[in-house]
């Protein structure tokens, strides 16, 4: 099912990254302000640029009409032209996109000389109707055309054009736009509004498209004429007067010499004497940041030093390497315009030092981020909620982790051109088949949430399984990771530990249990026996390392550990408190009496737990000692019967022959 699935989920993922974020704007402008669909078509609809006065704004045009409305929208509109233009600066490479849903380059050639051909057979068979439906439909996708090359002209030189050079652009197809005169299609709109049949449902449909391309593009050349500021490009470089430095070093006698051999390589010594010089500026101011100025805040801070300026160390440790590399990443990017120049720096050389600076601050962000809640929340102390357990902590860490690293991804693929949308919807229409795939992860993953919520175990617990038993080191995404007594590190999915019995024991507060057999002998005097079993009573109650419900205050603990819970449960069970004392005769057993030990200690520590039920093991030996009981032991005793045994000789053959004799 998912390999059928695979290719028609992959084409359609690819058709949808095809699509371009900028003409879905174009388009949304389009339909908001310029669409008539219900709008009653005026005699003459079209107004050429020279009947305008090119230096008012279409903001001050509409300004003047009295409507509140009418001005809103004027307003509105201008926002939206402002939008289009910002997306052209910042966002070229949408624009140049070939596949968008506004204008396709690769298939307009093959509509165009399906409209030609249409136009040329209709025309011939006398059908005039069709002739004007097809003339329409042709004319509509030039303009769209127009539209395209005029916005991608726009997108790739801009930095470069003057204004006079952008007043030659409008000019030119402003004049277009007086030459294709649509108001000859006003008849045949007219007469095609108040029938049914299909050319003229398509002659209405070809003439309102026709009239908004034509009415958008209209207005924006002449916001375009009106504002040419909008347009004006000052880069670093320009300020610097570029090319008055390189002419000054390129008039030199010695590198004009050179120049001659330099011009294959497309270049001169004056950008690359510039190149040098920047790279040595940002080599320099690199160093400075990595060393002197990390050294004198670690000064700062250390002067008067306190635990709180550990983040702070933490924080400069952490951020100074990537700021190095931003440093020179600028420097570098910086000194490849200068090679370029006066030619813009070419997009596969822009979208890597975009890369490379998004990659750079994403990795400074994360490093804050940990220094936030690891160095100042758990270091410090102050993760004073003893239910918001490490592995929570480490979970909404790594979820927003995985955000931040989402949004620079998406950002990467937005300066790449991708239409993040489209991935959105593709991975809507292909989640079916993801999910068919990624059924384990899944699960593992939902597995984690029922272990978190659930508190089955954090970690540092000592948990043990059929298949695995040991420390928990780390609670992830899809396993969990346990040390093993032995030292081993083994690997479990969290949906087996999720559904699966496990002992854990690290679940408990107070008492951890010492249960033994003593066993003394058949021999031992019953008023002995009984004064040693209530001695061993007396002093476990007295002793100092076990539990007993007199001296340990459960309530208390309780309260302590749960002041808002309120479960109908066993809150003694649930957070493991256990006192019960108990030493009693238990049983004859075959070579001894045993007195049953079963008391826990204090402690729920291995090691305290050992040193605690080693006195209490020598102090009931010294007991016994005292009353004058011995251990007993496995044993077996054999007796003899001496009638038996002369019967059992006699029957013997050796016997019987010596009687003989």
């Amino acid at each position: 099912m998912f390999k059928r699935l695979a290719p028609l989920w992959l084409m359609l993922t690819l058709t949808l990254l095809a699509a371009s974020g900028f003409w879905d704007e174009v388009i949304q402008t389009e339909k908001r302000f310029y669409a008539s669909d219900n709008a009653t078509p005026v005699p003459n609809p079209v107004v050429t640029p020279k009947e305008r006065n090119a230096t008012v704004t279409a903001k001050e045009r509409n300004a003047t009409l009295k409507s509140p409305d009418l001005s809103q929208l004027a307003d509105e509109k201008i926002a939206a032209f402002n939008r289009l233009l910002g997306a052209v600066k910042e966002r070229p490479y949408e624009v140049e996109a070939p596949h968008n849903p506004f204008y396709d380059p690769l298939k307009a050639e093959q509509r165009k000389a399906r409209y030609k051909t249409r136009i040329a057979v209709n025309r011939q068979y006398g059908y005039d109707k069709a002739v004007i439906r097809d003339e329409m439909a042709l004319l509509e996708l030039e303009s769209r055309e127009r539209i395209y090359n005029f916005f991608t002209r726009l997108a790739q030189n801009w930095t470069d054009m003057s204004e006079k050079d952008l007043q030659k652009l409008f000019h030119e197809h402003a004049k277009w736009l007086e030459s294709i005169n649509i108001g000859r299609f006003v008849k045949a709109y007219k007469e095609a509004l108040g029938k049914n049949d299909k050319i003229s449902a398509q002659i209405v449909e070809n003439y309102r498209k026709l009239q908004t391309h034509y009415r958008f593009f209209d207005e924006f050349l002449d916001y375009l004429s009106a504002n040419p500021s909008l347009l004006n490009y000052r880069s670093l470089l320009a300020m610097m007067r570029l090319d008055e430095v390189i002419n000054q070093i390129n008039g030199i006698e010695t590198f004009a010499k050179l120049n001659t051999h330099l011009r294959h390589l497309h270049t001169d010594m004056g950008r690359l004497l510039i190149f040098l010089l920047i790279m040595l500026a940002a080599w320099m101011a690199a160093f400075a940041l990595y060393y002197k100025l990390y050294a004198f805040l670690k000064g700062l801070i250390e002067k008067e030093y306190d635990e709180s300026d550990e983040m702070l160390l933490s924080n400069l440790d952490g951020i100074r390497r990537p700021f190095f590399i931003l440093v020179l990443a600028y420097g570098f990017r910086l000194g490849t315009e200068v090679l370029f120049h006066p030619l813009p720096l070419p997009e596969n050389l822009a979208l890597f030092f975009y890369a490379v600076t998004l990659g750079t601050v994403t990795y400074v962000v994360l490093v804050i981020l940990d220094s936030i809640f690891f160095d100042y929340l758990v270091k410090k102390g102050e993760l004073k909620n003893k239910q918001l357990r490490r592995e929570l902590v480490n979970l909404v860490v790594s979820i927003i982790k995985a955000v931040i690293v989402v949004v620079a991804v998406s950002m990467f693929l937005v300066r790449m051109g991708v239409n993040i949308t489209g991935v959105i919807a593709s991975l809507g229409i292909g989640g079916l088949a993801v999910a068919l795939a990624a059924q384990n992860t899944l699960s593992n993953f939902f597995g984690l949430l029922k272990i978190i919520f659930d508190k089955s175990f954090s970690q540092g617990d000592w948990i043990e399984t059929k298949d695995a038993e040991g420390t928990v080191v780390e609670i992830g995404f899809i396993s969990t990771m346990i040390r093993t007594f032995d030292n081993a590190l083994i690997t479990v999915p969290n949906a087996t530990l999720a559904n699966t019995p496990l002992k854990n024991w690290s679940k408990r507060s107070v008492g951890r249990r010492i249960k033994m057999h003593i066993g003394v002998t058949y021999g031992a005097k019953r008023t002995a026996l009984t004064a040693a079993v209530k001695e061993i009573e007396e002093m476990l109650k007295n002793h100092p390392g076990i539990a007993n419900h007199q001296e340990v205050d459960s309530q208390s603990l309780i309260e302590r550990q749960s002041k808002r819970e309120r479960k109908l449960v066993s809150l003694e069970d649930k957070y493991g408190i256990k006192t019960t004392l108990l030493v009693y005769l238990d049983e004859f057993a075959d070579s001894s009496i045993n007195i049953l030990i079963y008391c826990f200690s204090k402690s729920v520590v291995w090691q305290e737990w050992l040193e605690v039920k080693q006195d209490v093991m020598l102090k009931i030996w010294e007991i016994l000692e005292r009353h004058g009981l011995e251990f007993a032991f496995p044993s077996e005793s054999i007796y003899f019967d001496p009638d038996n045994m002369a019967q059992s000789f006699a029957s013997l053959p050796f016997v019987k022959k010596e009687e003989k004799a």
